[in-house]
């Protein structure tokens, strides 16, 4: 009998090649960073920025400069956060233990993943290069070519090497997604992607010029650089990368693990809750009256379900660390604009301590209501917990309220922080009225959009999706409602901006907080209140409690 050989090893990368690739395109997570993110962002800035002609004569045009950014963007988000959640998601459901029983080794599975990152990136730059050069008329140097191939590649190898050190070195999948996602934000932030005006302080800078990711979108920049001259390499760029992608390398096989870390079990005898039906009867008359004095049990009050409920929900949130972390984002954004800045006066007459922490207020309270209250709500239904709760006291109004009262929680937790650093460090003063006019208008504009957060998570049936579509949507309209950019861009992009909730809590929380006295701004907090409405009756409507069946 001739011996049955096996497939070859390049047959088996290129099957799991083609398999991380559906698996990834399946993605909405994946998608949105991949493509959505640096498309949103170009797109923005154009509407922003405008694409006038920097040279008439050249025919150089603003979006010359900015499509360098989003390429880097693009290509950074699809490698670096993706690579690193999707290996630290199948060793956690055990499909890379399993790995051992089939005829796939280990190296050919990595390279399949790794790969399909690698094309994900590549396809986004093609995709990013192709509505540059149709609708912004960019044009691009053929003496740079090599040179920027080359430090496309360089950087997207960089990136991937260093999201499998991210999947090495993290315990369960929560923690690699929020050190990826976390991390690759911070980075592009301190790196000036995300920065549009003014220039960021010379020790930040320097920090950041360490980083693989400032040095990565220098290179492109001065490769897209029209007035620039040479072959376009950047040496000490290319040094830094390289560096980085050895030490990726060298974290991921040293630390990588190819079965998930077995969590012992903390419970304790009190956990254990033994029944004790062992005692002894010792007559018939002690029996009868045991039985007299049964205790009647009571239906906890709707008070105490909800705060219940909030408090399991808070417990959850400082578990997840990618819930925690976009908390904490916003009095970092805070601190670093105002250094950036400084505490000037607007047209307006507000100072711009008072406006950017109205700004990062609004921020943190649509991260911790629309995007992270959703995402676990969704994650609920899918596990079946809310099937589940007919079966309890607890009702679903009361799982809502107590989820509402969480995110609610959380707001103030940014309010304070953020506050607390204005005033620190940059002197924000804000009147004692104020603050209590605040603290109502906090309320009414984070039931608002947990009403918006409940309807995302009734329309998208994916509970991944639910987080990464939420944070798209606060990330477009940031721009609109001058949330990170201050009075830039054509009007219409405001009275856009006036229409959502995010842009009428920060000029609500701005107006409250006016140094020259607070004042009520009811046409904000009308249209804050018809979106809680109009999301919440739709809501209602349309949300399932049952886990969505494909």
């Amino acid at each position: 009998m001739s011996a049955v050989s096996g497939p070859s090893v390049a047959r088996l990368i290129r099957h799991q090649l083609g398999y991380a690739l559906v698996a990834l395109w399946r993605s909405p997570t994946v998608l949105i960073f991949t493509f959505a993110m640096s498309l949103v962002w170009l797109v923005v800035i154009g509407i922003v920025a405008g694409n006038e002609a920097v040279d008439p004569v050249a025919g150089v045009r603003v979006m010359q400069y900015a499509t360098p950014v989003a390429i880097a963007m693009g290509t950074f988000f699809a490698t670096f956060p993706t690579l690193g959640t999707a290996l630290s998601e199948a060793r956690d459901a055990g499909i890379l233990k399993r790995l051992r029983g089939t005829p796939l080794p280990a190296a050919a599975y990595l390279a399949g993943q790794i790969g399909a990152a690698m094309i994900f990136a590549a396809v986004s730059l093609v995709v990013t290069l192709a509505v540059a050069v149709t609708f912004y008329e960019v044009r691009l140097r053929g003496e740079v070519l090599p040179a920027l191939a080359g430090t496309l590649v360089l950087g997207i190898a960089t990136f991937a090497a260093l999201g499998l050190a991210i999947a090495a070195v993290s315990s369960t999948a929560a923690l690699a997604q929020a050190l990826s996602i976390g991390s690759a934000i911070v980075l592009a932030f301190i790196s000036g992607l995300f920065f549009v005006g003014g220039d960021l302080p010379a020790w930040l800078t320097r920090v950041a010029s360490v980083f693989p990711l400032k040095p990565y979108a220098d290179a492109l920049k001065d490769q897209f650089d029209p007035a620039a001259t040479g072959s376009g390499w950047d040496i000490r760029a290319l040094l830094i990368l390289a560096a980085w992608a050895l030490a990726g390398v060298f974290v991921a096989t040293r630390a990588f693990r190819w079965e998930a870390r077995a969590h012992l079990s903390r419970r304790g005898p009190r956990d254990a809750s033994p029944t004790r039906t062992t005692a002894p009867t010792r007559t018939t008359a002690t029996t009868a009256t045991s039985m007299t004095t049964v205790s009647i049990l009571r239906r906890p009050s709707t008070a105490r379900l909800v705060l219940g409920q909030a408090r399991a929900a808070n417990r959850a949130t400082w578990r997840d660390p990618g819930s925690s972390l976009f908390v904490v984002v916003p009095v970092g954004l805070y601190a670093l604009l105002l250094a950036v800045q400084g505490n000037v006066v607007l047209p307006s007459g507000i100072p711009f301590a008072t406006f950017y922490a109205a700004g990062m207020i609004t921020w943190g309270a649509g991260t911790a209501v629309f995007m992270n209250l959703p995402e676990a709500l969704a994650r609920a239904r899918d596990r079946g917990l809310l099937k589940r709760l007919r079966g309890t006291p607890l009702t679903a109004g009361n799982y809502l309220a107590g989820s509402t009262v969480a995110g609610l929680g959380l707001t103030f937790l940014v309010a304070v922080l953020v506050l607390s650093v204005g005033a620190l460090y940059f002197g924000l003063r804000i009147p004692v009225a104020g603050l209590a006019l605040g603290f109502g208008v906090i309320v009414v504009g984070t039931l608002s959009f947990a009403a918006c957060g409940f309807l995302l998570a009734a329309l998208v049936p994916n509970s991944r999706a639910v987080g990464a579509v939420g944070l798209m949507i606060l990330f477009v309209l940031a721009f609109f409602s001058d949330v990170f950019l201050v009075g830039i861009g054509p009007d219409w992009t405001g009275v856009v901006g006036s229409v959502f909730p995010l842009k009428n809590l920060q000029n609500a929380l701005t107006a409250a907080w006016d140094p020259s006295g607070p004042t009520v701004a009811w046409g904000n907090l009308a249209v804050l209140a018809a979106w809680f409405a109009g999301a919440g009756t739709l809501a209602v409507r349309f949300f399932r409690w049952d886990p969505h069946r494909s």
